[in-house]
């Protein structure tokens, strides 16, 4: 029976890795950035003294290694291995039957639904492990000391896992009157004792307020509420509740006869897991993970050949912009991907903490650092308290851009604390302090020339096409904020600011020359001006495209025909056809 048991864990916990991996692998560091691990005795200190600190230390420690792709499914499949293993234990002493494994595995379930969602904090399934641990024992005891071991673990269990001591209190009664124990009526006392805990917890500042200090809202993201979690609590009583009803009737008798009915349940729960996956796992955001993993690695090729037109979104395009402009090919290959209005550029701002690190990126590629700063620091106030590695990285990079390095050091000795960034942190400090070194390197030394652009603009402006509008040609070099700055205007149709733009600003240092698309604009502005499109750079190849393009126009409403339809074979990929069929929301 033993060895059953073993196998059935390792069978349970490769299929959870295998799952994991292929699926929900980018979920992981996607998780990891919003909370962060460091190696100190103050760091301990903080966390340890709230109530739940030792259950909370232990998950941020574990999830600093989700960076690392591959890692997080071992992980989070060996918890919920661990979970099924002795959850089942416990339930085998209240059915005295192993041949129920759809019952055993319902805890299992229940946080395996809670692990797919990027909200849920796998503090809870640490709690969840204490709460089974000191369970088990309890089970194990013997009727006269089971009292007095409940009574002390109560209040033991809420400082080190926090609220779930209360389902630990619930269950341990439950665990009596299930087996007929000799002390089940006095039991009742666990009730009261974790509910004096919880207040006593509340009052002396262990736990932040009543709802954390009862709730299993202390398990998710504080900001969310996702009533699932209240089921992952709910699974093990119900599940105690359907062991005891069980033990009532007899198991198969005969060997067929058991696998068929253990055959029956183990495709139950395959069944329900592969549910569970495809209705709880947030399929649609996984490609959201995937990209901002990329974004966050600077992966920009990844992001340009994976791109699927069967996955769009305005995240999806803004992340895709970003590469093409990291990459020097926004102006050139604009047109070639299906945009729709500036905010397949620039998403609208809406507080969350996914969108002020998308804008810090953006900023920060634009030149505009002071807002990539404001953004950076953003995401920073409203992540978890422990800390954002990705936003802390990027204030370093902004703060010794702006030269304000003390506020520099003083993030470097965060990350320093930490395992994965610890190298990268160090690598800065040679720029603290050190202006020539800045201003040779060749990333921060032209973000810091944009930034003295930017501090020089004699106006404070907080959309980044007026900023960009005085900074271009102050810092001649940021190519990419010059493709931002004319792909914002083409998207925007906005042509009268993008002609005066253009005749300040072409055959400039700032813009040398002008793609296709920007050339395809210049007609638009004069399409009966062929000596104005001359005068402001228009190709002889984009002169001759532009005149068959509007005979084509001509002809199809002559005939009667739907433009759109004729033109986009040939011309689909072109300004022209953006600027008259694109009617999405600017």
């Amino acid at each position: 029976m033993k060895y059953k048991n073993l196998t059935s864990g390792f069978i349970l916990f490769f299929l959870q890795v295998i799952v994991l991996f292929y699926v929900f692998r980018f979920l992981y560091p996607f998780k990891e950035q919003f909370q962060m691990f460091q190696f100190t005795g103050q760091y301990a200190a903080a966390t340890w003294k709230q109530a739940g600190g030792v259950a909370l230390y232990l998950s941020e420690f574990l999830s600093q290694f989700y960076i690392i792709i591959g890692i997080g499914p071992v992980i989070t499949a060996f918890l919920l291995t661990l979970v099924a293993i002795v959850s089942s234990l416990i339930l085998k002493k209240i059915s005295i039957r192993n041949d129920l494994p759809v019952v055993f595995f319902l805890p299992w379930l229940s946080l395996l639904i809670m692990h797919l969602d990027y909200d849920y904090l796998e503090q809870g399934t640490i709690a969840y492990l204490f709460l089974l641990l000191f369970l088990w024992i309890y089970v194990n005891l013997s009727p006269r000391i089971r009292l007095v071991y409940g009574l002390c673990i109560i209040p033991l269990l809420y400082l080190i896992a926090g609220p779930i001591t209360h389902l630990f209190a619930v269950s341990a009664f439950l665990f009596e009157f299930l087996t007929n124990g000799t002390k089940k009526y006095i039991c009742i006392i666990y009730l009261p004792v974790a509910v004096i805990s919880a207040v006593a917890g509340c009052y002396s500042g262990y736990s932040p307020n009543i709802v954390m200090a009862f709730l299993p809202d202390a398990y998710y993201n504080p900001q969310v509420h996702n009533s699932l979690i209240c089921y992952s609590w709910y699974a093990l009583p119900a599940a105690m509740l359907l062991a005891a009803f069980l033990k009532k009737y007899n198991s198969p008798v005969s060997f067929k006869g058991k696998c068929r009915w253990e055959g029956f349940q183990w495709a139950i729960i395959f069944l329900l897991g592969y549910e569970s996956v495809i209705h709880f796992g947030k399929i649609d955001a996984l490609d959201q993970f995937q990209q901002d993993y990329y974004v966050r690695t600077g992966q920009w090729d990844k992001i340009i050949v994976g791109f699927d037109q069967t996955v769009l979104s305005k995240r999806r395009m803004c992340n895709l912009n970003l590469a093409l402009a990291q990459t020097g090919q926004l102006s050139e290959r604009l047109f070639d991907y299906p945009q729709g209005g500036i905010e397949t550029l620039m998403l609208r701002w809406d507080q969350s903490v996914f969108t002020a690190e998308l804008h810090s990126d953006l900023y920060y590629c634009m030149g505009i650092i002071s807002t990539s700063q404001k953004f950076a620091f953003e995401a920073l106030v409203s992540s978890r308290p422990s800390g954002n590695p990705r936003m802390l990285k990027r204030l370093v990079e902004t703060n010794i851009i702006t030269g304000a390095y003390p506020v520099a050091e003083k993030y470097i000795r965060l990350l320093e604390n930490t395992w994965h960034y610890k190298e990268w942190a160090s690598s800065y400090r040679r720029f603290l302090q050190n202006d020539q070194a800045v201003e040779q390197d060749p990333v921060l030394g032209l973000k810091r020339r944009c930034w003295k652009a930017e501090a020089a603009i004699p106006e404070l402006y907080t959309d980044p096409v007026s900023t960009l509008t005085h900074l271009v040609p102050a810092c001649p070099d940021n190519k990419s904020g010059l493709q931002y700055l004319t792909s914002f205007l083409l998207l925007n149709k906005d042509i009268g600011t993008y002609m005066v733009l253009q005749e300040s600003l072409f055959r400039t240092p700032a813009w040398p020359e002008m793609t296709d698309s920007q050339q395809e604009a210049v007609v638009i502005c004069r399409p009966d001006d062929l000596h104005f499109w001359l005068e402001h750079g228009v190709s002889v190849k984009v002169r001759n495209q532009a005149l068959a393009f509007m005979q084509k126009v001509k002809e199809g409403t002559r005939f009667g025909q739907n433009p759109a339809v004729v033109l986009a074979p040939e011309y689909g990929k072109t300004y022209w056809f953006y600027y008259m069929f694109n009617t999405m929301d600017k």
